[in-house]
């Protein structure tokens, strides 16, 4: 069985199963995922359309995607197969009219399209639980990702000739991996230039990253630049902007390589922000999210890339300054300064009221930190014009300056992003 890199599987996907932003809107916002049965079939199952692979599904749970879908428009050819002892079996699905064409036409058993639960723009497309037919081994041989090559690339496209970025860990989370470290001079990188860290195929979960140090700009006789502290990672009480991600292992032990769940992703300003940051998956992805309410279970979708990040934050010091008011009641004291400065009263980020009332001893931190009596999404949000988490100027005001990302600790709804276990992401600080 042949492998490849993720770069050439992105290539390889790019003709079906990854459509341009465009080619999505103008057929909706709608999009059509498998749905393949727990039983009666194995795994992995590989799908070809147009003489040509086009997708690598390695278990039930998966959500991978056909691609956008019409109502009464929707049409394709698509042959599946998968590998039983020494035999393949395959079936094939047509749709035409945004319907599963009925016999002699597909032969996949108990093939249906299904419609979304009322606040999803998911359909999916389901199989009977039975054996597929003996068939010919497919053509071209199939090939499955090297997950071994999954990486992020962090870009410098901020005014500052070098950011040094740094990762956090659990490192209880992550028995005997050398990735997982806590340091915050992971490494630096130069205006312009770019930077892999590689993932690899074992788990890493509950890691992140952000900028803790940037570069001035050289002086006037062209002397280099200071190099000054961000994030607040060396006082203790961090602000900075984080990129967090959770991977799960990816498990070899029958040949082909079978993730055990997909990446999750979000950019978080739970403890604050200190640069403007844009996440999205290096190839156009399909990655889904949670329907907002918090735990409401409805799964969304939706295709990635450059042109439509995951998530993205400008770390603006008007609407931090904007936000330092807190509701009337909420803990007395007056505006609650969020602005964090240096010494010449230059904008260095944003606390959020979490990280303040932390930093400032304040009896009102559980409260905006979700943690003692306030530790569940139930007891966390408060209704409007109570004070709390969620109704915090912070959190309403960063609705004009971010998109998807976290605010407080239980934004799920809003931030929380599942992409595909091979997906490689680029993560962009910028200067707005």
């Amino acid at each position: 069985m042949t492998r490849f890199s993720l770069g050439l599987c992105a290539a390889l996907l790019a003709g079906t199963s990854a459509l341009s932003p465009t080619a999505v809107e103008a057929a909706g916002t709608q999009f059509l995922m498998w749905q393949l049965p727990a039983s009666g079939i194995e795994f992995p199952v590989y799908v070809y359309s147009g003489g040509r692979q086009t997708d690598y599904l390695h278990g039930t749970a998966q959500q991978a995607f056909i691609g956008a879908y019409a109502a009464g428009a929707t049409a394709g050819t698509y042959r599946l197969y998968y590998k039983s002892g020494k035999h393949w079996r395959g079936c094939t699905l047509v749709l035409a009219n945004g319907a599963v064409s009925p016999s002699p036409a597909t032969t996949c058993p108990g093939a249906v399209i299904n419609p979304p639960a009322a606040t999803s723009n998911v359909y999916t497309v389901a199989f009977g639980a039975s054996a597929w037919p003996i068939a010919k081994a497919p053509t071209p041989t199939p090939v499955s990702p090297d997950y071994a090559k999954r990486k992020i690339t962090f870009v410098n496209r901020t005014r500052y000739p070098m950011i040094q970025i740094g990762e956090v860990c659990t490192v209880s989370a992550n028995p005997g991996n050398a990735k997982c470290t806590n340091r915050s001079n992971l490494f630096r990188i130069a205006r312009g230039a770019s930077r892999d860290f590689t993932v690899g195929a074992a788990a890493l979960s509950s890691y992140g990253f952000s900028m803790t140090a940037y570069q001035l700009p050289p002086d006037k006789r062209g002397r280099p630049g200071a190099i000054v502290q961000t994030g607040g990672y060396g006082s203790g009480n961090p602000y900075a902007t984080k990129i967090e991600f959770t991977s799960l292992a990816v498990d070899t032990s029958n040949g082909a390589p079978i993730p055990q769940g997909a990446t999750n992703f979000d950019i978080s300003a739970v403890d604050g922000y200190n640069v403007s940051v844009r996440g999205y998956p290096a190839t156009s992805t399909y990655c889904t999210y949670t329907v907002p309410p918090e735990n409401s279970n409805v799964l969304g979708a939706g295709l990635y890339d450059r042109s439509r990040p995951l998530a993205r934050i400008s770390a603006s010091a008007a609407v931090c300054a904007a936000s330092s008011q807190l509701p009337t009641a909420g803990g007395g004291g007056g505006a609650w300064p969020l602005t964090v400065s240096d010494g010449a009263g230059h904008f260095q980020g944003c606390m959020s009221p979490c990280t303040y009332a932390t930093a400032t001893a304040n009896a009102q931190a559980p409260l905006y930190c979700c943690s003692g009596s306030y530790a569940s999404p139930a007891t966390c949000d408060q209704p409007p014009g109570q004070p709390g988490a969620n109704t915090s100027t912070y959190v309403s005001n960063l609705a004009t300056a971010t998109t998807n990302v976290y605010r407080f600790a239980y934004d799920d709804a809003i931030g929380d992003f599942a992409c595909p276990a091979s997906t490689d992401f680029v993560i962009e600080f910028t200067s707005d």
